[in-house]
């Protein structure tokens, strides 16, 4: 017997495989698309992930954000200078509805609005501010959500905190303030500021003359305060040249449709108006609910009650109210979640049902929108520094 030699022997061999059978090609590519569907599900996980990720960071930066936001107003609440405390605050000018302050600065009140759009009798209606008012009918402050208003002053020169200062006393036959200098132009005409010195009074009236300034110098001025735009054209105390002269400010917050849309839903914001100026701060806010911790007379203890409480809104209870607790029901806008949101968000003591659920008995009847998207509720409680002793 012969043998074959290797050569030939090798390429009989290699001439017998000619290619991949159709068994062997259609488990290739069943392997093949297994793998493919594994890597496109890992990728379709992470990106929903993501996204998920993304909405809850969003979500909860703008809630730390709006909280943030309303914490540094209420800290700032019934300042006065060095006469912060117990003070007896004269309003000199001629606003009914500025009577809630007529002789305290009373630095933060709440207001809550019914489903149906109406005030609850507590505080009265015709205590609303001018503010309050224009977030009712222009801006349309959400009904069921409350109105949260706080009155305080500010310094016009954080630099120098004696700056401005009176340039001469001011007597009860005094028409007008002298001050030193008008920082960043910050008085102008029709501002409304605080003379205080460090007594237990301080005088509060609206400036009636023109102001002229010029940015970036020292410019010293009078401020008038001429009736009728003020009750009296007199100020019933006399300041020496050591009080000091702060911008008053009316701050109101509250959430209001922005008018826009996203993604279907609608916008809900954050608004704080100054003085009847309102201005968006931030938006994803669907609902704000509001509380006041009142110290019980003759105790250390502290009850949380509605702005609407009667024996908060008895005699000057509101003005021994330590603390505010906040609660605000922020919604983003990404379409995370498998089908529309119909949970019901407790706001401190308040139920939020989405539009297709009956409000529980005692709810406000606020609602939350609807949407496959996520919310979230941020809560949190305020001590009011400036709040005086009783």
């Amino acid at each position: 017997m012969s043998r074959i030699p290797w050569s030939e022997s090798s390429r009989r061999r290699g001439s017998a495989q000619v290619g991949l059978s159709l068994i062997e090609l259609m488990v290739a590519l069943a392997i093949g698309a297994f793998l493919v569907l594994g890597v496109v599900t890992v990728f379709l996980a992470n990106k929903d992930s993501a996204q998920l990720e993304n909405s809850l960071a969003r979500l909860q930066e703008n809630g730390r954000f709006a909280l943030d936001l309303i914490r540094e107003d209420v800290h700032r609440s019934q300042y006065l200078g060095c006469n912060t405390g117990e003070v007896f605050i004269i309003n000199m000018i001629d606003d009914p509805n500025s009577a809630g302050f007529t002789n305290t600065l009373e630095g933060i009140r709440g207001y809550e609005r019914e489903g149906d759009g109406t005030w609850r009798a507590n505080p009265p209606a015709t205590d609303l501010s001018v503010a309050i008012r224009a977030a009712e009918t222009a801006f349309g402050a959400r009904n069921g959500s409350d109105v949260l208003s706080i009155r305080m002053t500010e310094r016009m020169n954080e630099d120098d905190p004696n700056d401005p200062l009176l340039t001469g006393f001011v007597l009860p036959s005094s028409t007008a303030v002298s001050i030193d200098d008008n920082p960043d132009c910050a008085i102008e005409q029709n501002s409304r500021v605080v003379v205080t010195g460090c007594t237990l009074t301080a005088h509060l009236f609206q400036v009636t003359n023109l102001q002229t300034c010029t940015a970036g110098s020292a410019n010293p001025t009078t401020l008038e305060y001429a009736s009728p735009t003020n009750f009296t054209n007199r100020i019933n105390t006399t300041y020496d040249t050591s009080a000091e002269v702060l911008l008053f400010e009316e701050a109101v917050w509250y959430v209001a449709d922005t008018g826009r849309d996203r993604n279907g839903l609608d916008v809900w914001g954050l608004f704080r108006e100054v003085n009847g100026l309102p201005q968006e701060m931030i938006e994803g806010v669907e609902h704000m609910q509001v509380k006041f911790g009142q110290r019980v007379r003759l105790s250390d203890s502290i009850r949380y009650v509605d702005p609407s409480d009667v024996e908060l809104n008895t005699g000057d209870n509101y003005e021994g109210a330590i603390s505010v607790r906040v609660a605000l029901l922020m919604q983003s806008f990404e379409p995370i979640r498998p089908g529309d949101d119909d949970g019901i968000y407790i706001l401190i003591d308040e139920q939020i049902p989405p539009p297709d659920v009956s409000p529980p008995t005692g709810a406000q009847g606020g609602l939350h929108g609807t949407g496959p998207v996520q919310r979230d509720v941020f809560t949190t409680t305020v001590i009011l520094r400036n709040a005086p002793e009783f």
